[in-house]
């Protein structure tokens, strides 16, 4: 049985925690990298000490549909970044030029999707799974939710005086990530509209080069963005449900 106790559950969140932002502290790419991975590690193997087989204990486990869900999130993911991108040009808040080739961009596709990938699942690990591991027993899930959600604004240490737009974003990203690990009761999901928002981040970054005439409107209108998505994923729970329901009755 996985442990639970109090201090074991605080003690294993703080070890993570550390690791993962351990690096932050130097400049060295290699530093990064290394912690980056060996947090993965230490999550294996504290899953295992703490009872389960591995990181399936944290919402990772290869379930029949866990391709699907993240198919299904890396969509999402990039689909609406690009949206609260192109929705920025075209009302004026940012102007771009273009400063690399698609030709260039493939070339950097394989490390990019990498380097995006590792740091993604790290903090989805942190910030969702390890919690709803844990927790989700003994919350109510809005609770739930709202706790991972917060904890994922918090984790942003550096970000935290960056103004009211960024702690929105954050925070509806937050919920939007929650929300689909309380739905699927996995990770992959989640994990996908991460590493797809951060995948379109990362190539619009490499892509363009861009200039803004507001300093927050652009964050709003990402904050908006993911409160759109936020509201299709009740809304699609809320069909799905009784659908459930209905089936498992046989009626």
């Amino acid at each position: 049985m996985p442990n639970r106790h109090p201090l074991t559950v605080a003690a294993g969140f703080f070890l993570l925690f550390a690791i993962y932002h351990f690096p932050e502290f130097f400049s060295a790419f290699w530093i990064m990298a290394l912690f980056k991975i060996g947090f993965l590690v230490a999550a294996f193997f504290l899953a295992r000490a703490q009872g389960w087989r591995g990181l399936g204990g944290y919402g990772l486990g290869l379930t029949s549909n866990w391709l699907g869900h993240l198919t299904i999130g890396l969509v999402l993911g990039l689909a609406f970044f690009v949206l609260s991108f192109y929705l920025s040009v075209l009302l004026g808040y940012e102007s771009m030029t273009a400063n690399s080739t698609i030709v260039a961009f493939a070339s950097q596709l394989p490390m990019l999707l990498l380097m995006t990938a590792v740091p993604s699942v790290a903090e989805d690990i942190l910030t969702r799974g390890y919690l709803y591991a844990h927790l989700q027993k003994y919350m109510k899930p809005a609770y739930w939710v709202l706790l991972s959600a917060v904890v994922y604004v918090l984790n942003h240490i550096w970000r935290l005086g960056d103004g009211p737009a960024v702690l929105s974003y954050l925070m509806l990203l937050g919920l939007v990530l929650a929300y689909a690990v309380l739905i699927t009761k996995s990770l992959w999901l989640a994990f996908g509209i991460h590493w797809g928002a951060n995948i379109a981040y990362e190539s619009t970054r490499a892509l363009f080069t861009t200039t803004s005439t507001s300093e927050d409107a652009g964050t709003w209108i990402l904050a908006g963005c993911w409160g759109v998505l936020l509201l299709l994923l009740i809304l699609w729970q809320s069909y799905r449900k009784p659908r459930e329901l209905r089936y498992s009755t046989g009626s």
